[in-house]
């Protein structure tokens, strides 16, 4: 099973133009069964002219998806508006929920709680995406409620921009419940920001169910994003 996570900044790339189709083309090359998605747009603002980005990319790469909510707006037609993180999935979505994070003063952070079965597999999973906040207190609060996700029955993957470098508190409390893909690999490539990136802020973890087979930090020529992607082959043990 290949999985991916990307923060894209709604697709805002580091020459300041929004092309989602630069951030589909990422994706489509490595061919992932799991993509996490950071600072997605679903008809949330004029600078993504208003497009649901998570049904166009779904679309296009014939993936289901799952979206939670970070920040949610009305509107006058009811229309849903909203940003936060996604998920596309190759296989089936069993459950989703998203448990939403609020510390005043601060913007609102979610996790997106997704059960799936990947596409080949029998085993059914359970998928976490979040975004952690800046400052120390809404990571922790976003670290407990992640950690309360984790069954010992239930193989697990979670991901996401964690805004924090390896060391830090909301990566190693983690453990052992969890484990760094790209730690597992020997891996310690920076993920932000691009084109020149200098720290590693974007992680895949996974469960002791998951052997970790290989992981990487990809290389985006043209900068879609100011993140790199991270991508990991899992396989069920």
């Amino acid at each position: 099973m290949k999985v991916m996570v990307y923060n894209i900044r709604h697709g805002l790339g580091c020459d300041l133009r929004v092309d989602l189709v630069r951030i589909a083309h990422v994706i489509e090359r490595e061919r992932p069964d799991l993509v996490g998605l950071n600072e997605v747009d679903v008809r949330f603002h004029r600078r993504s002219h208003f497009e649901d980005q998570l049904s166009f990319l779904a679309k296009r790469l014939g993936m289901k998806q799952a979206f939670g909510p970070s920040i949610q707006k009305s509107t006058d037609t009811n229309a849903f508006r909203g940003y936060g993180n996604g998920l596309l999935v190759k296989g089936i979505i069993c459950s989703t929920k998203n448990i939403q994070v609020n510390i005043r003063g601060e913007e609102s952070r979610a996790l997106l709680v997704t059960d799936v079965i990947p596409h080949g597999m029998d085993q059914r999973l359970r998928v976490v995406v979040t975004h952690l906040g800046f400052t120390p207190w809404i990571r922790k609060r976003q670290t407990e409620q992640l950690l309360k996700q984790c069954d010992v029955d239930v193989p697990m993957v979670a991901m996401g921009d964690w805004n924090v470098t390896p060391g830090r508190s909301s990566v190693t409390r983690l453990f052992p419940v969890l484990k760094d893909v790209l730690k597992q690999s020997d891996v310690d490539a920076p993920t932000y920001p691009c084109p020149s990136p200098r720290k590693r802020i974007d992680y895949i973890f996974c469960t002791r169910h998951f052997h970790v087979q290989d992981a990487h930090v990809l290389n985006t020529p043209g900068c879609p994003s100011d993140h790199l992607p991270v991508t990991c082959r899992l396989a069920l043990i």
